[in-house]
């Protein structure tokens, strides 16, 4: 079960005043909530390809908190995905390469919108983190 991840992802906070907000995006075809991600190039790790998602979907410059569990296992085009999560802490902003829809919310909102369990399943992972470390 130890497989290479094909994909990186992230989980993304921004202190808001005294509260954390999340980053929740768009899918590709806009019928779905999802957190940042994508897949990891030949010429980079998956903490670069994770940041550099991040900043072409949301226009987000992040900062990496710490990696979560490699649990998200899906079909994408007949080949399973691997996908290697990522805490972010959010540090600035560009403008996007794609049009997406973005959101930042609290945490049970930002938990409600995602449309798919293995997002939840490492937001989830993420918020227990966050509350171990503060």
């Amino acid at each position: 079960m130890n497989k290479i991840p094909t994909h990186a992802g992230c989980i993304v906070f921004r202190e808001d005043g005294e509260k954390k907000r999340y980053l929740v995006v768009s899918s590709s075809s806009g019928d779905h909530w999802v957190l940042p991600k994508g897949h990891i190039e030949e010429h980079e790790t998956s903490e670069e390809a994770a940041l550099r998602e991040l900043k072409e979907e949301a226009g987000v410059i992040g900062e990496i908190i710490q990696p979560l569990s490699i649990q998200s296992r899906y079909k994408k085009s007949g080949k399973e995905a691997i996908v290697q999560y990522y805490l972010v802490k959010s540090v600035g902003t560009v403008t996007p390469e794609e049009k997406r829809k973005l959101r930042w919310e609290g945490k049970k909102s930002a938990l409600e919108l995602l449309s798919f369990e293995d997002a939840r399943i490492a937001f989830q992972e993420a918020l227990t983190a966050m509350e171990k470390s503060s």
